[in-house]
């Protein structure tokens, strides 16, 4: 005697679900969205310049007292630079902290057309003037500002017009 079959048995499923498909489907849709998501879009350089050069910038306000001696920052598009007042002349310092820098790449600083944007520290730690450096890469903008008491903040991110 042979054993009956069920004749489900004969089928042979093959083949994914249309659910199981939609799932995939999601998941990769998820994946794809991360992966664009974490590529950097260099508004992280500009973040990490703006806040560098306002460090940079309260350290040399507190070495101009520290020193009792008239410092300046020079802000160019390109970069910017520590001064030092001796003997009558602004010299470009070349210490460790205070050396000249570079912004990153696509990153540029709004100076104005009258040239290099000098700010500079009495021995007091108070600033020649109320100064802003706006830095821009794309359609980011950061501004660095320096209040007239020698505060050295940074302004709130936002997109350039």
């Amino acid at each position: 005697m042979k054993p009956r079959r069920n004749p489900d048995q004969n089928r042979h499923e093959t083949g994914f679900s249309l659910v199981e498909l939609m799932i995939v489907l999601v998941i990769m849709g998820l994946m794809a969205s991360i992966v664009v998501l974490s590529f950097p879009d260099g508004s992280n350089d500009l973040e990490q310049d703006a806040q560098k050069f306002a460090a940079r910038t309260a350290a040399l306000r507190d070495n101009a007292i520290l020193q009792s001696r008239p410092m300046a920052v020079q802000v160019t598009p390109s970069g910017y630079s520590f001064l030092e007042r001796r003997k009558g002349a602004w010299s470009v310092m070349e210490d460790k902290p205070f050396r000249s820098t570079s912004w990153s790449n696509g990153v540029t600083a709004e100076v104005g057309e009258t040239g290099p944007l000098l700010i500079s520290f009495e021995s007091t730690g108070l600033p020649s003037d109320r100064a802003a450096v706006r830095l821009g890469y794309k359609d980011f903008a950061r501004n660095i500002v320096i209040a007239p008491m020698g505060d050295v903040q940074l302004a709130g991110g936002e997109e350039a017009p």
